[in-house]
């Protein structure tokens, strides 16, 4: 059951009326061992990691903006030293002061945001098949190359004097400044359910829409207890579980008429660019809450039980349509840190 909560969490995706005729900004591309993530303010993580890490993983970190540093850390839940980090055998040579080590009880890292000292190691990196920590620590760096690519190409780095992979003579000037966050404002919903509203509301929807429960092959079964609230004195947010897992259960969401009438399925917008297959909307809700004080419907999916990856939004209720307010996402599982799912859209209050 596992397994389909987490096969849920990939495929859950579908394109909704909502989404931008002009496109997002956002982006997450997969390439090998290597993922890009950039932010609607082109603020962009990549990372790297074997598929049985036991916690280790390189990261580079960037801002859009021409005077914006690279961060590249190398880090480890459990301790390594400088000296025994090698590039396909041969020493790294990572030394102090450009490159800095930090450790305590939970976290080794070593890292710098010297863009030259940087831009030296990734050229280095991009030709090589394996950075070594200890013996049990081998990151891959198959895709590191084409990952780096894309970061650069994403904040319009490449050919000038700020690129990590392909430097030029183009001044750091002609780096555009990255794009403001949208403002989607809290909307508190004022409305109230009458008593045993709740119960007639999720009933019509169980009955109409036998359907769309049979096409989704939801389980007759679930521990999750369905739940309605109202969202103005018209239509009212209705969720019915679908399936559960050994860690998480996932709803189906409806907009349902409080009068009587047909509900409609919630196509929630996620969204962004990639080299896979298009990502927009998402139609599970998995551990999903709903806040009337702030009018955001709240959504977390694991991967898998220890969190090392997964996607988890906010959507806010603008009294016609869910905006997508903020999200984080990891289709790649591993890492170090549970939850740290790099972040692909942000908004001001």
């Amino acid at each position: 059951m596992a397994a389909a909560v987490a096969a849920l969490l990939w495929s859950a995706q579908a394109r909704p009326a909502e989404a931008s005729r002009s496109g997002p900004v956002q982006s997450y591309d997969s390439y090998g061992s290597w993922f890009v993530a950039c932010d609607n303010t082109l603020a962009c993580v990549a990372k790297g990691f074997a598929d049985s890490s036991r916690g280790t993983e390189i990261r580079i970190e960037r801002d859009a903006g021409p005077a914006a540093k690279p961060v590249l850390s190398i880090r480890a839940d459990h301790k390594f030293v400088r000296a025994g980090i090698t590039i396909d055998g041969k020493p790294a040579g990572l030394a102090a002061p450009v490159w800095e080590m930090t450790t305590d009880d939970d976290e080794t890292a070593l890292a710098s945001d010297d863009l030259a000292a940087i831009r030296a190691f990734v050229l280095r990196l991009r030709d090589s098949s394996t950075l070594r920590l200890t013996a049990e620590d081998d990151i891959p760096l198959d895709g590191f190359a084409a990952a780096m690519l894309r970061l650069d190409s994403r904040q319009g780095r490449v050919g000038g004097v700020t690129a990590l992979l392909r430097p030029g003579p183009l001044p750091a000037a002609k780096v555009p400044p990255p794009p403001a966050p949208p403002k989607i404002p809290y909307r508190p919903i004022t409305a109230r359910l009458a008593p045993g509203e709740d119960a007639r509301l999720i009933a019509a929807v169980r009955a109409g829409q036998k359907a769309v429960f049979a096409k989704e092959d939801c389980e007759a079964d679930v521990s999750i207890e369905p739940v309605a609230y109202p969202l103005d004195t018209r239509q009212a947010l209705v969720l019915i579980p679908c399936i559960m897992g050994a860690y998480q259960g996932s709803s189906l969401a409806f907009v349902a008429p409080r009068a009587g009438g047909v509900s409609q399925r919630l196509i929630a917008p996620t969204p962004y660019l990639g080299n896979a297959s298009d990502h927009a909307g998402w139609r599970y809700f998995t551990d999903s809450t709903f806040d009337p004080k702030t009018g955001m419907l709240s959504d977390t999916a694991k991967g898998r039980a220890m969190a090392d990856c997964g996607m988890s939004a906010n959507w806010i209720w603008d009294g016609a349509v869910f905006r997508l307010a903020d999200m984080a996402l990891q289709k790649s599982c591993g890492g170090i840190e549970a939850g740290d799912w790099p972040v692909l859209f942000r908004s001001t209050r």
